[in-house]
């Protein structure tokens, strides 16, 4: 009795690490290979993808600039929309009243890496989302969020300038907050390209 015991045990400590683990891989790969296809997103509260063109040829851009696009298509707040962005977005410390705390982010950020097969130091990524904040990207939603490296070109830095200068634009009234969304979710490298034009 004692043996079989202790044997369950084992068997409920091995299934709690691997749920722990391995279930983020296993959510995002169980809904694709039971449709066939990546239709399962479209189900998914939040998440842009469906109005966006596929991402450019990944041979065309630097190695690790843009995210995958089935692990991270980008999910937006849909409390956050063009008739308010005064009040939200454009309001001083609005991305910092919105951003979750980091004993939170910091487990997702351990989780993310491990469902890209990140291999360096935690230390050299930042769980970024991939619409920001400050354009209205969802704050927790895994579906937007990534690990970013640091030290490389394209990499965070130059993402955090393409933020700045999308909202720039939208708080502006240049162009709409959409199409903020739009651009920096389908290639914000060519944006930085864009705006380093000639330079």
């Amino acid at each position: 009795m004692m043996r079989f015991i202790l044997r369950l045990l084992l068997i409920i400590a091995v299934g709690a690490y691997l749920c722990q683990h391995y279930w983020p891989l296993l959510r995002v790969q169980i809904p694709r290979l039971a449709s066939g296809n990546s239709k399962w997103l479209d189900k998914c509260p939040g998440v842009v993808n469906s109005s966006f063109p596929k991402r450019p040829d990944v041979r065309s851009v630097p190695l690790e600039c843009l995210p995958r696009r089935d692990l991270t298509p980008g999910a937006i707040d849909r409390h956050v929309r063009q008739a308010n962005v005064a009040i939200t977005i454009c309001r001083t410390g609005y991305a910092r009243s919105v951003r979750p705390p980091f004993q939170y982010t910091n487990r997702i950020k351990h989780r993310v890496m491990r469902t890209y097969g990140a291999t360096r130091s935690i230390h050299e990524y930042e769980l970024d989302h991939l619409i920001p904040l400050e354009l209205g990207g969802c704050p927790d939603c895994e579906t937007n969020l990534w690990p970013e490296p640091r030290n490389v070109f394209p990499g965070a830095k130059e993402k955090d300038e393409v933020e700045d200068y999308l909202h720039h634009k939208v708080c502006a009234g240049a162009i709409s907050l959409a199409e903020a969304q739009h651009e920096i979710a389908s290639d914000w490298y060519a944006v930085y390209k864009r705006i380093h034009k000639g330079n």
